[in-house]
């Protein structure tokens, strides 16, 4: 009877290290993997599994993970925060090499961030002409001002309000121009009549499969909110 007891105390402490140990290892290589899949610059993730034991064949109650600085075709976003539920992975790929191969995934909520440094940096990356842009926003608007080169000596100064939208059907993210200016004298239409769309992000090229649900600007940022429902 001794012996007997020994075994299950022995096999007790076993499973019981196993559950501390194995989702930190398990989370910790998802982790690596989202931050290659995203391109970010760094990610923290957390993987959930009851019992844990069972995550030895890849499959995933919960993944949730914090990325950083993820640099996508056209923008960075500032941070993303990723929740995946009822995940099936390719699991000798993410212990052995730390790749994140999705197999499955039910339900993905993706909620990123873009702020006004981001976006600046974006439109003076890639608006040919634009130099040293500002950006502000509000709850109410989006305002850039820019100066603007034309040719190789002309210079206006540019003022511009609009938002961000997201176009469902087309699955991408777009900042439209409603209000323009050069040199203090408004172009069009002072109703804003003039619409202008410079493409931020196609979500078909993200990772995971996604559409808008909802754009919020808040003072300093705009949050983009994703799922996979239809």
């Amino acid at each position: 009877m001794k012996r007997f007891t020994t075994i299950v105390l022995f096999l007790v402490m076993i499973i019981a290290a196993v559950e501390v140990v194995l989702p930190k290892v398990v989370s910790d290589a998802a982790a690596q993997g989202l931050r290659d899949l995203t391109g970010s610059k760094q990610a923290t993730a957390r993987v959930d599994k009851i019992p844990a034991l069972f995550m030895l064949d890849g499959n995933f109650d919960r993944v949730t993970a914090d990325v950083s600085e993820v640099k996508t075709e056209k923008i960075t976003f500032r941070n993303m925060h990723i929740s995946l539920r009822d995940v099936k992975v390719d699991i000798q790929s993410l212990l052995a090499s730390r790749k994140l191969v999705l197999e499955q995934v039910k339900e993905v909520e993706l909620t990123a961030t873009i702020g006004q440094e981001d976006l600046a940096a974006f439109l003076n990356n890639s608006v040919k002409g634009v130099k040293n842009a500002a950006v502000t926003i509000t709850p109410e608007k989006i305002q850039v001002t820019s100066a603007l080169t034309v040719g190789s000596f002309a210079r206006v100064d540019v003022r511009l309000d609009g938002r961000i939208v997201s176009d469902r059907e087309n699955r991408r993210i777009t900042f439209v121009t409603e209000r323009f200016w050069l040199n203090n004298t408004p172009v069009g239409n002072i109703g804003g009549s003039l619409l202008t769309e410079v493409p931020l992000m196609d979500l078909r090229k993200m990772p995971f499969n996604v559409n808008v649900r909802d754009v919020v600007m808040e003072q300093g940022q705009v949050i983009i909110y994703t799922d996979n429902r239809s």
